[in-house]
């Protein structure tokens, strides 16, 4: 027979029990106790406007002093020379970083030789002149702590030795280099009207309409894809330069750039232009760079090569149509020998948002499957370019005699209407569209797949 099972006594239970219920009493009285208490802000190392900060200074053990001065708005590195504009975003960041910082632990009151914290001389100093004052506020930072956490710290005015987080230390230990201007052209993407660029690859120019949307007009005129433009913009608006080659260059030559291997001029909305000259390359993906007429010469990264360096091709509309559905307020097709008219119109449902309908109004007024007529605009976008032809033939040549659909797509009030053609010629799909002089060879399952789109509709 098994052995009877051995019963707990019933006091021990309760007791394990009040034990338990005293413990989580105790941890929320001193939670509660602790919640209740704020806790005490940290002090700041210094009491600091960074708005009323008029100059700055840097320096580091080893490495040049630094000087900023601010004018207005800007800032201006002053020393070392030569004088150059300063970034202002980094000179910001660190005075923010200086506003903000505070005091970690008082390490000592009295502290005997500053030597062993890394003060006697300090590693880097930091000094603020603030606007009225005679006198600057002045940091020193010393050695990290064991731990590695936090570095050592202290201002004249006061005996004390402190810590501060070790993250300033990358804020605070700054080159020139690393506070200068580095924008080589100062130009945003979205003030360029105009492109124009020379190179090995061959020359071309673009201009941008009201609308936004880019078009080729030399050596044809061709649409563009906005987003690959507006790539290339950006690659020119966040070029810095990494290095000086050289400050003011009187010969050009030896850095390529008396007769430099690209150009890319930009036109700009307030009629000025900005001239970016391309030379040769001190190093790998690395490049002699300046703005035409400035006789610094800066080395670049080479991305804005790279990018160029696809040519014109890589900057082509490549699909039929850059269309967004929702933009289509009514077309007209006109397809084997007939021609339809379709027209959009917003009702407001029972939740007060604006639902699109669709009816073709001509020839018989019908309504219609918004989401198949939605479709169908789509496949115009996802209609995709194989090959481009500059110097087409007759249209003849490619079925655009007679094409199997051509679309006039109206895109709302105060906009131009747009079009687009589809031809067949043997087993090849060719198309052309507004504002293109050049022929577009399609993907073939693409095309057959907007053409039966539209012929359901």
């Amino acid at each position: 027979m098994a052995p009877a099972l051995k019963k707990t006594p019933f006091w021990k239970t309760y007791a394990a029990v009040a034990v338990c219920a005293g413990l989580v009493a105790y941890v929320y009285f001193v939670e509660s106790k602790r919640a209740d208490k704020p806790e005490t802000p940290k002090e700041k190392v210094f009491a600091l406007d960074k708005s009323k900060v008029k100059e700055l200074d840097l320096a580091t053990a080893g490495g040049p002093a630094v000087h900023l001065a601010k004018e207005a708005e800007s800032w201006r590195v002053t020393a070392p020379p030569p004088e150059v504009a300063a970034d202002s975003g980094e000179a910001e960041a660190l005075l923010s970083s200086l506003e903000s910082l505070e005091v970690q632990e008082v390490v000592t009151e009295s502290p005997g030789a500053l030597g062993e914290y890394g003060l006697d001389p300090p590693r880097s100093t930091v000094s603020v002149l603030l606007q009225g004052a005679s006198e600057p506020l002045k940091l020193m930072l010393g050695e990290r702590t064991p731990d590695g956490a936090a570095l050592y710290a202290k201002v004249p005015s006061r005996a004390r030795v402190f810590t501060v987080p070790a993250f300033v230390e990358s804020s605070f230990s700054k080159t020139p280099f690393d506070l200068r201007d580095r924008d080589v052209l100062h130009v945003k993407r979205d003030a360029v009207k105009t492109v124009e660029v020379q190179g090995p690859e061959g020359s071309y120019a673009l201009a941008r309409d009201d609308k936004g949307d880019w078009a080729f007009t030399r050596p044809l005129k061709t649409r563009a894809g906005r987003w690959s433009v507006d790539g290339l913009l950006g690659t020119i608006e966040g070029m810095r330069m990494e290095s000086v080659a050289a400050e003011d260059a009187r010969d050009l030559k030896p850095f390529g750039l008396d007769k430099p291997a690209r150009v890319v001029t930009l036109g700009l909305a307030d009629g000025g232009t900005r001239t970016l000259q391309i030379g040769s390359s001190p190093a790998e993906k690395k490049f002699h760079a300046r703005e035409a007429g400035r006789r610094l010469v800066a080395v670049v990264p080479g991305a804005v090569v790279e990018d160029l360096a696809k040519g014109m091709t890589e900057l082509r509309a490549k699909r039929l149509l850059e269309l967004s559905t929702y933009d289509v307020d009514g077309f007209v097709l006109e397809a084997e020998g007939g021609r339809r008219v379709y027209a959009r119109s917003s009702v407001r449902d029972k939740d007060g948002v604006d639902v699109y309908k669709w009816k073709r109004a001509q020839p018989d007024g019908k309504d219609l499957d918004t989401n198949k007529v939605q479709d169908a605009l789509f496949q115009v976008g996802a209609a995709e370019v194989q090959e481009f032809l500059d110097d087409p033939e007759a249209p003849a040549a490619y079925g655009c005699d007679n094409p199997a659909l051509k679309a006039t797509l109206r895109l709302g009030p105060g906009k131009p209407e747009t079009w687009f053609e589809v031809c067949r010629k043997d087993a090849a799909v060719y198309g052309r569209r507004a504002g293109d002089d050049a022929l577009l060879k399609l993907d073939p399952q693409k095309a057959e797949e907007l053409l039966k789109a539209f012929k359901e509709i």
